[in-house]
């Protein structure tokens, strides 16, 4: 039973599901508790009352608590009058990171939880909920897979044991619609999908695969052939047979031609034009022309722009680069982390769905001044969870796509990067190289375009 403290209202809504204070759960674990104001030490009341302070007193509690380094939360110096419920679920959300930021007071990172987490759910049968999942397969196994390499361990270049790599390379070849001709699914006797067939295409440069891409790379070309469309203002590729179209899908193309070194005038002709038209009024991208900025659409589009040009100055001339730049840097939200849209919650997979941006805009010899700092406290102090794996924000549960892209988040933070001046030659998402700094990281590097480990990434060049 709850305690004579909580009403009938606030108990049903903690069998809800809500966030729990840290009182509530206290409270819960012993339901026989006597008051707190009267029963708890100085130290533990101190531990357990700051949920009762006001946001500018928790926030004073954080700045003297926070031994994590340069960087502290803050308020917005604005405070709305008008409520609505978007901004109720955004003082809920900002609350839960302020407990969350002050239970968490220093940078760690749970090595061995994640891998081991990445690794079970490889090789373990899922629950039936992951059956939403079915047209996901290998998504799932880029997810995880590269959740494993992306860590930084003892061994260097780790790899998972050959019996994993055997069943996830399995899984792939399952995908695979008549050796590449009609794609690759996202499961077995399903249609050929491009986002799929991108998804699988970066496991097999995982698992160092190459004997199978190079088996089913023509065919694959052929088949993205067959999806390109001319389109109002350029040129785009729908998904599937009948399917949509849109920067996601365009951006899938192009990384599979370019990783796999198929990339043809006649595959890009027009497609530039329709990109560029795909920008907002606000400065991001949208997924295609005159629809909202949003986080995943505008990496996709800026991200396409670096496979398709070999000149940096071309890509700053093509867009409204100033606008660019200001939308990317608002995305970053007061708690550390960034959002998607405008007025919308943090959300740790923007990590790298806009974190990735801060690398490609650097590497333009562009001042950049999205913080670092911020995003790798939001990353280990609010996303990480002890046991394995990441999420959204508190509240939210770990899974396989939070845990991926928040990694990838957390690469970008521990590494720059510079245009190899060797390649000229060849496009500007292939150039990337990893500044050396000397430090120790929790993350190897990582591809801010395709979201791999750099040393995967010219595998099928020659």
């Amino acid at each position: 039973m709850p305690s004579s403290k909580l009403s009938q209202v606030e108990y049903l809504v903690n069998l809800l599901g809500r966030k729990r204070n840290v009182v509530e759960r206290e409270v819960e674990e012993d339901p026989d508790q006597p008051d707190p104001d009267n029963n708890y030490s100085d130290t533990d009341f101190e531990e357990v009352v700051y949920t009762h302070l006001t946001r500018d007193e928790m926030i004073d509690q954080l700045h003297r608590k926070c031994s994590s380094g340069d960087w502290a939360m803050n308020l917005p110096p604005i405070e709305l009058q008008y409520q609505s419920s978007t901004t109720e679920q955004q003082d809920e959300c900002l609350n839960d990171v302020i407990e969350t930021y002050l239970e968490t007071p220093e940078l760690k990172f749970h090595k061995e939880a994640h891998l081991n987490y990445a690794k079970k759910c490889l090789t373990a049968k899922l629950p039936s909920g992951y059956k939403s999942l079915d047209a996901n397969h290998p998504w799932m196994m880029y997810w995880l897979l590269n959740s494993y390499l992306v860590i930084h361990t003892n061994d260097g270049d780790q790899t998972l044991d050959e019996d994993t790599i055997s069943l996830i390379n399995d899984k792939i070849e399952s995908c695979i619609v008549d050796d590449g001709r009609g794609g690759i699914a996202g499961g077995a006797n399903q249609v050929g999908h491009l986002a799929s067939t991108y998804a699988a295409v970066l496991t097999l440069l995982l698992t160092k695969n190459t004997g199978t891409l190079l088996r089913i790379r023509d065919n694959l070309y052929t088949w993205i052939v067959s999806l390109k469309r001319k389109v109002k203002y350029g040129s785009s590729f729908i998904m599937h047979e009948l399917g949509e179209y849109d920067t996601r899908s365009t951006y899938c193309a192009l990384v599979i031609s370019s990783l796999l070194n198929i990339m043809t005038p006649e595959l890009i002709e027009g497609v530039q034009d329709w990109i560029v038209s795909c920008q907002t009024y606000e400065g991001g991208f949208a997924g295609v022309p005159h629809t909202e900025a949003h986080g995943g659409y505008t990496f996709c589009a800026f991200a396409s722009l670096f496979i398709i040009n070999k000149d940096p100055q071309a890509i700053i001339e093509q867009i409204k680069f100033d606008k660019f730049i200001r939308w990317c840097i608002e995305r970053q939200t007061y708690e550390g982390g960034f959002s998607g849209r405008t007025n919308k919650l943090v959300d740790a997979c923007y990590s790298f769905w806009i974190g990735a941006l801060t690398p490609m805009v650097e590497v333009l010899h562009q001042p950049h001044a999205i913080s670092r700092v911020a995003l790798k406290n939001y990353i280990l102090r609010v996303a990480q969870v002890e046991s394995g794996g990441f999420r959204d924000k508190p509240g939210k549960s770990v899974d396989f796509y939070h845990t991926n892209y928040t990694l990838c988040g957390l690469s970008f933070c521990e590494h720059e990067y510079h245009l190899d001046e060797n390649d000229e030659g060849i496009c500007l998402a292939l150039r990337f190289v990893k500044k050396s700094t000397g430090s120790t990281t929790f993350t190897h590097a990582i591809n801010p375009v395709f979201g791999i480990p750099t040393s995967c990434c010219k595998m099928l060049l020659a």
